[in-house]
């Protein structure tokens, strides 16, 4: 069936006439005729008499319109809604972020900016294992390193500056390195994403040191307890242990040596008809980013 033309019947019959209706429809009146009459041969039956002087239904034509006029209306009046809420700040934002950057960057955003737009609800996704974005119909996803998804616009957003940090306490049990290699020596707690610890000097000379686990984990809380209670020196984004090495709890070891960093970047698909919400949060983020410097 053509519902382009079920939907120019359903108009001819609201407005009473082809002329009323083609006006409505801002087509010619020839072609609204010519688009009815395939539309009865396609169907087998007629469904309005026409003539010079009046327009009216066949009886087929008239039980055909009262059975879905009510659901075209249904239709016109969905198709309202949902136009109505991707132009406005108004619906559901489905949002993915791993854990730690989630609770500690993503969450206030979040937070505010739904306070700013009350009418808007979102769906946070927290996992650190790559949410399927399309599977699960993500709006926006932020990830750190490096991304490559087709169909996805990726916007950097700041780096994350790498430290490895230990408890004074463990630092009066162990003697502090000098050098990455040097961290042998210590008990070591390691992040399942951070195989190698990667440093550079003062002069550029890169070294790759692969860190043998006391205690390994996939969670960054969990290595900031575990670091606490002196179980380790462990390698991790400042942004997380900030509060610690400025109270003094933990100490930065290597100072001297540069670690690679990552970037955090967020996603969104790539299309040019993106909702307002959306695009919305979308340059909320970026103007938090820019207030922020950049650096985490």
């Amino acid at each position: 069936m053509n519902y382009q033309d079920l939907y120019y019947f359903i108009k001819v019959v609201e407005k009473g006439s082809l002329v009323s209706a083609a006006r409505y429809l801002d087509i010619p009146t020839s072609t609204l005729s010519r688009r009815l009459q395939a539309f009865e041969q396609q169907l087998g039956y007629k469904l309005v008499h026409r003539s010079s002087k009046k327009f009216g239904l066949t009886e087929s034509g008239q039980r055909f319109y009262s059975s879905l006029s009510p659901v075209m209306t249904e239709l016109e009046m969905r198709s309202e809604d949902v136009n109505s809420e991707l132009s406005s700040l108004s619906g559901d934002i489905k949002i993915t972020a791993p854990l730690t950057l989630g609770h500690h960057f993503v969450k206030p955003w979040v937070f505010e900016f739904m306070e700013i737009n009350p009418r808007v609800s979102v769906e946070m996704f927290l996992s650190n294992e790559n949410v399927d974005l399309v599977k699960n119909s993500i709006d926006i996803a932020f990830r750190l390193g490096k991304v490559t998804l087709n169909d996805w616009i990726s916007r950097p957003l700041m780096q994350t500056e790498m430290v490895v940090v230990a408890t004074p306490d463990l630092l009066n049990r162990y003697p502090r390195p000098k050098r990455p290699e040097e961290l042998s020596e210590l008990p070591l707690v390691v992040l399942k994403r951070s195989a190698f610890w990667r440093f550079h000097d003062q002069e550029g000379h890169a070294i790759t040191f692969t860190p043998h686990a006391h205690l390994r984990t996939d969670e960054i809380r969990f290595a900031v307890d575990a670091v606490k209670r002196g179980l380790g020196a462990c390698c991790m984004p400042r942004y997380v242990v900030a509060k610690e090495l400025a109270r003094g709890e933990l100490i930065q070891l290597l100072p001297e040596w540069s670690m690679e960093g990552r970037t955090m970047h967020m996603l969104y698909p790539h299309r040019e008809n993106l909702p307002v919400k959306t695009r919305a949060l979308i340059e909320f983020v970026m103007d938090k980013v820019a207030q922020a410097e950049g650096s985490i």
